[in-house]
């Protein structure tokens, strides 16, 4: 994308996306019983983990809460990181693939100041829907809980990406859950990393299936051949 391109996705994206988040109507499912209730007041130090694939509905439910989120350092992330910044997150660059470990720390340094976090934890490439280690690690050293987020749109587009990356309709509803919080130790060896990790995996795709039953369909999860 040249220049002019990318001033233009840079003024003009974010009134887009808070155009289109205001057509969705969300709803909230209880994460045990799938009931349709009031929105639940979120606790202000926690990691909320997400996949890719339903990014953007979680990006603008949560828009302007000054939630702090991990950006890749990417010429992709360079383009990315002021449409989110102006959609009221703070971006911290950094990802399992470049600058992982700084981002990681600014992660933590900003859930020890009080902010809450959200992770695509299978992200920035994939595999899809297989919880990298990131999320897992900066709870474990923040001490905050990780939360399993799902939304699932009744009606939209899944785009052929390595994500299957999920944009809704306009006026769709958007069905969201939130798992119970995961409580994860300090101090942790590789093998517990990765058993953690399998939770966080096992209760995404526990809400998933949830979420898409009251949505009355299923989304793909593989890119098509």
């Amino acid at each position: 994308m040249n220049s002019r391109r990318q001033a233009l996705a840079r003024s003009y994206a974010p009134g887009v996306l808070r155009a289109l988040a205001n057509s969705w109507r969300f709803v909230e499912l209880d994460a045990v019983s799938g009931t349709a209730g009031p929105p639940v007041r979120r606790a202000t130090d926690e990691i909320y983990a997400l996949w890719h694939q339903q990014l953007l509905m979680l990006m603008l439910r949560h828009r302007d809460e000054d939630i702090a989120v991990m950006i890749s350092q990417s010429s992709d992330g360079d383009l990315a990181t002021p449409i989110v910044e102006r959609l009221g997150f703070v971006v911290i660059r950094g990802s399992s693939s470049r600058g992982g470990s700084r981002g990681i720390a600014g992660m933590v340094e900003a859930a020890r100041a009080g902010q809450s976090l959200s992770l695509t934890v299978d992200g920035p490439g994939g595999p899809a829907h297989a919880c990298k280690p990131g999320a897992v690690l900066i709870a474990s050293r923040a001490g905050i809980p990780v939360v399993p987020t799902v939304a699932i749109p009744a009606s939209g587009q899944a785009v052929n990406s390595w994500d299957r990356f999920l944009v809704p309709y306009p006026g769709s509803k958007v069905f969201v859950s939130y798992g119970e919080p995961l409580f994860i130790p300090g101090d942790l060896s590789g093998p517990e990393v990765a058993g953690w990790q399998r939770r966080v995996d096992a209760e995404l795709e526990r809400l998933v299936d949830l979420c898409e039953s009251a949505a009355g369909r299923r989304w793909p999860r593989k890119r098509r051949p």
